[in-house]
C-alpha cells in the first residue's frame, strides 16, 4: 500500500491550550485524535518567531544550516537589511528531498515559502505572500484559487478599524483556508500533504490576553475560533487516508504580552549604541563608537571590527568580555512596574547554532521571559511600551501529535518532525539533518 503523510500546522496553538481546550470539551475532533495517537509539548528556535520555526521544519536544521536567522537579516560586510524569502533558504525542503524519490508534495500556506519556486507538486505560499501569482506553483492554479477566492492571510490592517472587523476578517481567511486545504486533499494526488493553519497566530496575537482573563465580550469570540478549527480539521481528517500518518503541530507557544521592550533603545541608555541621526531610521545610522545593536526580536549583534564597516569591537578578548558585559547586564534587566526580571537566558551564538553560515549568526540571543515580547526597531526614545498585540510567541509550550503511535523522544524540537516524516514515508534521511526520529515505526 502507497504510504502517505499528511502534517497540518496550527501556527502559534500551545501544547498548554489544547490541553485546556479539550478537557473543557471545546475541541471535539482533537479529544478523538488524541485518544488514538500521541500529543507531546515541543520546543521551537531561537529565536521563536515563524519564519525560523517553519523553515526549520521544512528543511531539518538549524538556522546556521538554512540561513535564516529572523523577519530581517544583516547583508554581509554592510549596514543593510533585507527580508528573508524562499530563495534565501539554502538547503534542501522536505518536498525537494522527496522529489529525488519521486515522491508527490502539496505545500499549502507554509510560512517563508514565498515566492514559490518549481517542485514537484503544488505549493501556495504563507506568510508574507503579496502576489497569489508568485506564491502558486504552478501557475495553472491560480485561476482555480482566484475562483474560489481563496485569502493568503488576515488583514490585520483591521484592528484600526475595531477588533469585531478584524475577528470577520480571520473567520473568512480561516473559511478559504479550509476550502482550498480541502479542494487539494480531495482532487490531488501526493504522498506529503502540508496545510498550514496562520489564523491561529493571528487570533493569539490581537486576543490571547482576553481569552486569558476570561473576557465577556471576547473569550467567547476566542473559544468558538477554536471550535471553527477544530470542525476544519474535521472535515480534513474524513478527507484523508485511514492509513496515513497524520501529524498535527504549532511552530512556538504564545502568553499573554506584557511589555513590548526596546533593546536598541536600552542599549543606547546603557552607552553601546549611538546613531548619526535622532531619531534613527535605520540601522545604516549607526554612529561611530557604537559597540552592538539589535535586530527583532532580541538578536544582538557586536559592531565587530573586520566584519562591520566601521566595527570597533576587537575580535577576541574585547568580544568576549562585551558578550559577558551584556549577559551579565540584560539579565538584570527590570520591568520599572513590576521590579521583576525581564530577561529569562542570554544564549552565545556557539550554544545554539552550528552549519556552515555560523558567520551569518548573532552574537547572542536573548531569551525574554513570558511576557516581554523584544523589539529591535531603531527609532524608539523608550524601552518599555505596548501596542495593538495581547500576546506573544514563546519558545516552550509548542505542540506535535501524530496518530497511532507513542513519542518516545523527550524533549522534542520542531526539527524532529521533518525526520519523522521522512521515515514515515520509508525515505533515507540526509546526513547534514539536526532532527531526531521521535516514534517506533513498524
Amino acid at each position: 500500500m502507497k504510504k502517505k503523510t499528511v502534517v497540518i500546522g496550527l501556527d502559534g496553538t500551545p501544547y498548554s491550550l489544547l490541553l485546556k481546550l479539550t478537557r473543557q470539551g471545546i475541541c471535539p475532533t482533537l479529544s478523538k485524535l488524541m485518544s488514538t495517537g500521541s500529543l507531546q509539548e515541543m520546543k521551537s528556535t531561537h529565536p521563536a518567531i515563524s519564519s525560523v520555526a517553519w523553515t526549520s521544519f521544512t528543511t531539518g536544521v538549524n538556522p546556521a544550516k538554512h540561513g535564516i536567522f529572523g523577519f530581517m537579516d544583516r547583508t554581509a560586510n554592510s549596514y543593510d537589511i533585507y527580508f528573508p524569502t524562499s530563495q534565501h533558504i539554502m538547503s534542501k525542503t522536505i518536498w525537494n528531498m522527496l522529489r529525488t524519490y519521486n515522491k508527490r508534495s502539496i505545500v499549502i500556506n507554509v510560512p517563508a515559502t514565498y515566492p514559490a519556486a518549481e517542485m514537484y507538486g503544488i505549493l501556495i505560499a504563507g506568510f508574507v505572500a503579496v502576489d497569489l501569482r508568485r506564491a502558486t506553483y504552478p501557475p495553472a492554479v491560480v485561476p482555480l484559487l482566484k475562483a474560489m477566492d481563496y485569502k493568503i492571510d488576515v488583514d490585520t490592517q483591521l484592528i484600526e478599524e475595531s477588533k469585531e472587523r478584524l475577528f470577520d476578517d480571520m473567520i473568512l481567511t480561516l473559511e478559504k483556508r479550509t476550502q482550498a486545504l480541502l479542494y487539494f486533499l480531495k482532487n490531488e494526488v501526493y504522498d506529503l500533504f502540508i496545510g498550514i493553519f496562520t489564523e491561529t497566530d493571528r487570533l493569539h496575537h490581537f486576543f490571547w490576553e482576553y481569552g486569558e482573563r476570561n473576557d465577556p465580550k471576547y473569550t467567547p469570540l476566542f473559544l468558538d475560533y477554536y471550535k471553527r478549527i477544530d470542525a476544519s480539521l474535521g472535515k480534513i481528517i474524513e478527507n484523508t487516508d485511514q492509513n496515513a500518518t497524520l501529524i498535527l503541530l504549532s511552530d512556538h507557544g504564545f502568553c499573554t504580552l506584557k511589555q513590548e521592550v526596546s533593546i536598541n533603545n536600552w542599549l543606547r541608555n546603557e552607552g553601546f549604541l549611538n546613531f548619526k541621526t535622532n531619531p534613527s531610521k535605520s540601522l545604516s545610522d549607526i554612529g561611530n563608537g557604537a559597540r552592538a545593536y539589535c535586530l527583532d526580536p532580541g538578536r544582538i549583534y557586536l559592531n565587530l571590527k573586520g566584519r562591520e564597516p566601521n566595527g570597533c569591537v576587537e575580535p577576541g578578548a574585547d568580544y568576549e568580555q562585551l558578550r559577558n558585559t551584556l549577559i551579565s547586564k540584560l539579565t538584570e534587566m527590570k520591568d520599572p512596574e513590576t521590579q521583576t526580571n525581564v530577561i529569562d537566558k542570554v544564549h552565545k551564538r556557539e550554544d545554539i547554532y552550528r552549519g556552515k553560515f555560523f558567520d551569518k549568526a548573532p552574537d547572542l540571543v536573548i531569551e525574554p521571559k513570558p511576557g516581554y515580547d523584544l523589539k529591535g526597531a531603531f527609532n524608539k526614545d523608550t524601552t518599555f511600551a505596548k501596542g495593538n498585540f495581547s500576546g506573544m510567541h514563546t519558545y516552550d509550550d509548542a505542540f506535535v501529535y501524530i496518530n497511532n503511535k507513542n513519542i518516545i523522544k523527550n524533549p522534542l524540537e520542531i526539527v524532529d518532525v521533518t525526520t519523522t516524516i521522512l521515515n514515515s514515508l520509508d525515505i533515507p534521511v540526509p546526513e547534514d539533518i539536526d532532527g531526531i526520529n521521535f516514534v517506533k515505526w513498524n
